[in-house]
């Protein structure tokens, strides 16, 4: 698609005299114009935020008068592959503070988004931020994706937003200015392709038994097959054969640890999804339980009994939950009282009977009649939809 002419902004802090220029105009007769425009001014330098035309087309006019140029080496390295006939003279750090008059301001990297290098540039003691073109105005369309990372995106302006919690004022790259919707609105706008993460918790035969152990009645557990599907539906898969009888309270504080991890590097809750089987499915409820967020995702599968409310009753469902029983299995049933009989918020719940006659061996087996179930709620539909 070409994109044609389209609107751009940048950012000029002035203070004491001094200023300091975010992002080139396109050309360097606009160049011309604002060098002419700050008159009287001291202009200590020009930062690139990336290495698209719009940032740095007017960079001959700057240099012309002496102004330095500045841009991470990555930026100056894919402007020089991608032709640009005029380059950023100075590389700036990954976090690089700058003195005009007597206040700072800093541009910093936070990760890929429009572009691989995506640089932004904050003003502390205005409050303000300039975007560039990682961060859209209300309402704008996703845009330029030649260079983009999509599926970092949301991550990435997350980031920022947990850095920046103060911000009141944000400058996107195109289009209006505006406060820190503008952040909630990209992060939004690249919520879907944004990685979907799932973890899942096999069964207790595992535990004890190698990989390729067969059970005597129900056979070997097609734990690879189980999670190739997982992968061959774009999920990110987290995994492991556990240890011997692990204390499933225990194992549920680990995996806590893990998706707080992610959840600290920007993943949404919502792009979370834990899936267990049968003792999998009790560590799963305990995840639930003890994590209290009812954004992330849960699948029980065969891990409910009624005895359950009594000889386990700090159990509660948390969270957006799907349970899912087959109906000749005698270890496991409908969920729907431990459901009513939780405090804690239950954003969805929806449950699935199965009808293979394969009691509990149904799990053993990496089959579609749960499998496909369980994609579709770990990215964010329905079973029905």
């Amino acid at each position: 698609m070409g994109w044609g002419k389209l609107s751009c902004n940048g950012m000029i802090y002035i203070n004491e005299g001094e200023a300091l220029i975010f992002d080139t105009p396109v050309n360097d007769s606009a160049s011309e114009e604002l060098i002419k425009w700050l008159a009287g001014i001291k202009i200590l330098g020009v930062v690139v935020s990336h290495f698209h035309i719009d940032c740095l087309g007017g960079l001959r006019a700057f240099h012309h008068h002496e102004i330095p140029s500045h841009a991470q080496k990555e930026t100056i390295r894919l402007a020089d592959s991608a032709g640009r006939k005029v380059l950023p003279q100075l590389s700036l750090e990954l976090a690089q503070t700058f003195k005009v008059g007597k206040e700072k301001v800093w541009a910093r990297y936070y990760g890929p988004g429009h572009t691989k290098d995506n640089m932004v540039a904050y003003i502390p003691n205005a409050k303000t931020l300039f975007g560039g073109c990682l961060l859209k105005a209300l309402k704008a369309p996703k845009g330029n994706l030649a260079d983009a990372r999509p599926q970092a995106w949301s991550r990435t302006v997350a980031a920022i937003k947990s850095d920046l919690p103060q911000v009141e004022y944000v400058i996107p790259g195109h289009g209006q200015s505006g406060d820190g919707e503008l952040l909630d609105y990209t992060i939004e706008l690249f919520h879907a392709d944004a990685p979907r993460y799932v973890f899942f918790l096999h069964n207790r035969f595992l535990e004890s038994h190698a990989l390729e152990a067969e059970h005597p009645e129900y056979g070997r557990v097609e734990y690879a097959e189980i999670l190739e599907a997982f992968k061959e539906a774009n999920l990110v898969v987290r995994s492991e054969k556990r240890r011997s009888n692990v204390n499933a309270r225990d194992y549920a504080v680990e995996v806590i640890g893990e998706i707080e991890a992610l959840m600290q590097q920007g993943v949404p809750a919502e792009n979370i999804t834990v899936i267990g089987t049968s003792k999998g499915g009790y560590i799963a409820q305990y995840v639930s339980s003890l994590a209290q967020n009812p954004k992330l995702n849960f699948v029980f599968i065969a891990s409910y009994q009624d005895s359950d409310l009594l000889q386990l009753p700090d159990l509660q469902y948390c969270g957006r939950i799907l349970t899912i029983y087959e109906k000749s299995d005698p270890f496991g049933v409908s969920a729907v009282a431990r459901k009513n009989q939780s405090k804690c918020e239950i954003s969805a719940f929806e449950e699935l009977a199965l009808d293979t006659g394969l009691k509990h061996g149904f799990l053993f087996k990496a089959l579609p009649e749960w499998l496909n179930p369980c994609v579709k709620w770990a990215k964010g539909s329905g079973i029905n939809n």
